[in-house]
């Protein structure tokens, strides 16, 4: 790990880490989720459960948060805690953007900033997420796979057929 992700992922992650914390002290801030509870709900009937649950939702997100944002500060799965925070960073994106008062100037700036901010924040987190710090993708390891037990099937058949016509004498 080079020395600016290892200084960088724990800088990146405190933000979300300290929000997460935040959320989990006062739930009662999820209440703007209940909009997009009832939209995942209606396009999804799995999810009608979730409706007027979402004190629980938020609380997942918040721990959800906390936990990724724990790991990606370590260095430990940090493409999965990566995505987890893309994910639950745009939704607390989401409700600070809905729940910021815009009713005087000042206060429209403020949520003007405050929204650019966890735009950068998502942004920065989805960047770490296709992240492969040099190494090789899964798709390109699976691809590899692939192809190297194709040419062992192959050559295996091959050996298998020439081994047989030795023994019958084809």
């Amino acid at each position: 790990m080079t020395i600016v992700r290892k200084l960088a992922r724990p800088v990146l992650a405190a933000s979300f880490i300290y929000n997460g914390v935040n959320r989990l002290r006062s739930p009662e801030s999820t209440q703007h989720l209940k909009p997009a509870i009832d939209a995942a709900a209606k396009a999804s009937p799995q999810l009608a459960p979730l409706r007027g649950q979402e004190r629980l939702v938020g609380q997942a997100i918040a721990a959800t948060q906390v936990g990724a944002g724990a790991l990606f500060a370590l260095g430990r799965f940090p493409r999965l805690s990566s995505t987890l925070l893309l994910a639950a960073g745009t939704i607390n994106a989401y409700i600070d953007f809905v729940s910021a008062e815009a009713d005087t100037k000042e206060q429209k700036e403020a949520r003007i900033a405050d929204g650019v901010k966890n735009a950068s924040l998502v942004g920065a987190v989805a960047l770490t997420s296709v992240d492969t710090e040099g190494n090789p993708s899964l798709a390109w390891r699976a691809g590899k796979l692939s192809e190297d037990v194709k040419k062992k099937s192959n050559k295996f058949g091959d050996d298998l057929k020439k081994k047989s016509d030795d023994v019958f004498g084809n």
